[in-house]
């Protein structure tokens, strides 16, 4: 059996081939990003072990609902946490918080809110289980705060004092830096 090969399959050949080296050759190229997202935690120019807000500016209108994320980065093992939040209450007041899932194991965390005008006292105790006294550590969301928007202005969220984690054994978990947010209400 002979196989007979004319000029014009030949080219259609040499012509696919190279086709397909030119689409090789542009694809084997590295892409270029630019990782500049001004919401990722390491452009944030936080020291880890650190808390922030999540997203640290927020804009919204008078009666909307927004919530705001307190996050951990690269923070150890912890078992419970007081998170002292600050915010003008004339511009937005606290409706709820929620346990994110840095204290989430087997059993769910207990959580105790106090707001006073402007001060927002959060308690969260990681409940041990058969596996552990307490979280992995890590960058995860702490707890979650819902707002509503009050009035116009602008309110600073900012971390009191009072903000401390302590690992089983009752020890602080060190905290190098402390992230700001805003809420601007139009």
């Amino acid at each position: 059996m002979s196989i007979r090969y004319n000029s014009i399959s030949i080219f259609s050949f040499i012509k696919v081939l190279g086709l397909t080296l030119v689409i090789l050759s542009f694809s084997c190229e590295d892409a270029e990003y630019e990782l500049d997202n001004p919401f990722d935690p390491s452009n944030m120019d936080l020291d880890p072990p650190a808390l922030f807000f999540h997203p640290p500016e927020i804009s919204a209108n008078v009666g909307d609902a927004i919530s705001v994320e307190l996050y951990g980065l690269k923070l150890n093992p912890a078992a419970a946490a007081h998170l002292d939040i600050r915010y003008d209450w004339g511009s937005v007041t606290v409706d709820s918080v929620v346990p994110g899932p840095f204290f989430t194991g087997t059993n769910p965390p207990m959580e105790i809110t106090v707001d006073e005008q402007g001060i927002l006292d959060v308690f969260i105790y990681y409940l041990p289980d058969m596996d552990s006294d307490q979280s992995q550590g890590g960058t995860w969301s702490i707890a979650t705060v819902y707002f509503s928007t009050i009035s116009t202005g602008e309110s600073e969220l900012l971390y009191g004092p009072n903000t401390t984690l302590r690992d089983e054994n009752n020890a602080l978990v060190t905290i190098n830096d402390y992230g700001s947010g805003y809420i601007n209400v139009e």
